[in-house]
């Protein structure tokens, strides 16, 4: 009896492998009560493409370069938990909080006052601050039973994003000198305008609510780890605050220098419907 009870496992043994290795291979794909972080893949691309519009006043990492889609940032963290094998919540949240510092040598008018020959430099600059927000919510459907799945989401955005320009002129403006020399780097932004010259110009914040939905698929490379593609569709309403500029000049009324603060805009409005690629079209995701 024993004998014949030994042959019966040995011959189960192939068997019970078998399963287990379908179970293993199962292991590829998400299952219920997993979290997943997912990590946008776009940025190294376009490094390695050599992609870099890093100029004075221009674009960042916040605008993705597209004055009609400029609430989402390149680089986003995506997260998600499985309710079940095929259905999950999910949020996406981007940010930007930064400050660059441009610099320009200016002749120095006091020094050319006391010699006209003098050839003595000093340094404007302009302080420009970019600070921005965004998180999407929503959850997202998958369907296939192999390694290459595909993936329906809907969810709903909120964003924001302020930029702020602080000048600092080396060259003091006085009853005298009403019109300071200014660098070349800054010469081109519309510097005396009326007479004076900015301060500060702040935007009080450009902000955005709307839906979206998505279309993409996964392709789990290892287990619990997949390379995905995602294209969204966007519909959101932007609605921007007030901004203003401070500014300084010779009153000639009054005469003396004055400093005043005008409102620049009374905030765009605008509504937008099309394809966007929120957070990275192209993911590599880790599910545990």
């Amino acid at each position: 009896m024993k004998k014949i009870l030994s042959v019966f496992i040995i011959c189960l043994l192939p068997l019970m492998g078998a399963n287990a290795q379908e179970k293993a291979a199962k292991q590829y794909l998400p299952e219920a009560g997993d979290w997943a972080i997912g990590v946008n893949v776009i940025p190294l691309l376009k490094h390695i493409g050599g992609n870099n519009n890093d100029t004075f006043g221009g674009g960042s990492s916040f605008t993705k370069d597209n004055s009609d889609f400029n609430l989402i940032p390149d680089v986003s963290i995506l997260a998600k938990y499985m309710l079940t094998d095929n259905i999950a919540l999910r949020a996406n949240v981007g940010f930007m909080f930064g400050t660059d510092k441009y610099r320009g040598y200016v002749q120095d008018d006091k020094a050319l006052l006391d010699n006209p020959l003098s050839e003595d430099k000093i340094i404007d600059a302009c302080r420009v601050s970019n600070n921005g927000m965004s998180l999407n919510l929503g959850m997202e459907y998958r369907k296939g039973s192999k390694r290459v799945q595909g993936v329906f989401g809907a969810g709903v955005l909120f964003a924001f994003q302020t930029q702020k320009y602080t000048y600092e002129w080396a060259n003091e403006m006085t009853t005298v000198n009403q019109q300071p020399s200014i660098s070349p780097e800054f010469s081109g932004n519309g510097i005396y305008s009326n007479g004076y010259r900015p301060l500060e110009t702040k935007d009080n914040g450009t902000f955005y609510t709307g839906l979206t939905g998505s279309v993409g698929v996964e392709w789990f490379v290892a287990p619990k780890i997949s390379l995905g593609a995602e294209v969204n569709v966007t519909a959101y309403y932007m609605f921007g605050s007030q901004s203003y500029q401070k500014t300084e000049g010779y009153n000639t009324t009054l005469g003396k220098i004055e400093e005043r603060t005008d409102l620049s805009s009374p905030g765009d409005r605008g509504f937008h419907i099309g394809t966007e690629s929120l957070g990275g079209a192209l993911n590599m995701t880790f599910y545990f």
